[in-house]
This record gives C-alpha cells, structure tokens and sequence, in this order.
C-alpha cells in the first residue's frame, strides 16, 4: 500500500493482542484489523471470536475532514 491516506482509529492498540493484527482491503479503504486479548489462538493462529477494526486508513488527494493524514 502506497499514497496518502486519512487515518482514522476506531479501538486503542492496547485492547488487541500483538500477534493478530492484519491489512486488509475494504473498498477503495485498507482497514487494520485485529483479535481482541485473551481471544487470540497463537497454535492455529486464529482469532476465537473474530477480528475487530482498529484503524481505517481511506484514500485522499487533498485535505481530511476525518482523521489525520499520513503517508504510506
């Protein structure tokens, strides 16, 4: 992924178990998703409850409205 986007965290990183997080495609949006603790299965690396959405980054040429803008 490259170009510049408008960040936007939905959930704090610290609610999340280090190992689960992932990009994911939604759209023309990445989203990074990831296992919330305690839910994580580090043996068949799977998440036992389903992943939730921790930052969405959406594709932009001009200013943000929404969130912050990064470069990537």
């Amino acid at each position: 992924m490259k170009g510049t986007f408008c960040k936007t965290v939905k959930a704090p990183k610290a609610k999340f178990d280090r190992r689960s997080f992932r990009w994911k495609k939604s759209g023309k949006a990445w989203v990074l998703v990831g296992c919330p603790k305690g839910q994580w299965s580090p043996k068949s690396a799977t998440c036992k409850t389903g992943t939730h959405v921790h930052e969405v980054l959406v594709a932009t040429s001009g200013a943000c409205r929404v969130g912050k803008r990064v470069k990537k």
